[in-house]
């Protein structure tokens, strides 16, 4: 199976302590999605849009450890989503917030996890500063 990371599983030694057998397969697009933070990061629908994502090969047991975190199925949900992966279209499973959590900024560890997993996977940190200074604008 398929699974696109955004937040906190993008980071490579968090993975391999969450999900030993989870494979990087190295980073893909995601149509019609901006990345966004609720305290957390967020997958949020908006044509047009384009977001950077983690692509991981994952198992069962893989997928029952991010449900386990990601608090499945009351805080995050799942979805499919397509992507294209070495020239082909493929469909990826994605954690998404349920229900709009309060607008708050996340802690700096969150944060440093985050973009040392996005260094880890040469993800454009660009999308974490956006989504950052719309947060900001958010609660000021």
């Amino acid at each position: 199976m398929y699974y696109l990371a955004y937040g906190i599983n993008t980071n490579l030694n968090s993975m391999r302590w969450r999900c030993p057998q989870a494979r990087s397969l190295g980073k893909v697009t995601l149509k019609d999605h901006k990345l966004a933070f609720r305290t957390f990061c967020d997958a949020v629908n908006e044509p047009g849009a384009t977001m950077e994502c983690a692509l991981w090969e994952i198992t069962d047991l893989c997928e029952m450890s991010l449900d386990a975190l990601e608090g499945y199925p009351n805080f995050y949900g799942k979805k499919e989503v397509s992507v294209k992966y070495n020239g082909r279209k493929i469909r990826a499973m994605i954690y998404y917030m349920k229900d709009r959590h309060a607008v708050a900024p996340p802690s700096q560890q969150y944060l440093d996890t985050v973009a040392d997993g996005y260094d880890d996977h040469g993800m454009d940190l660009t999308q974490l500063v956006d989504a950052l200074e719309e947060l900001a604008e958010c609660i000021s």
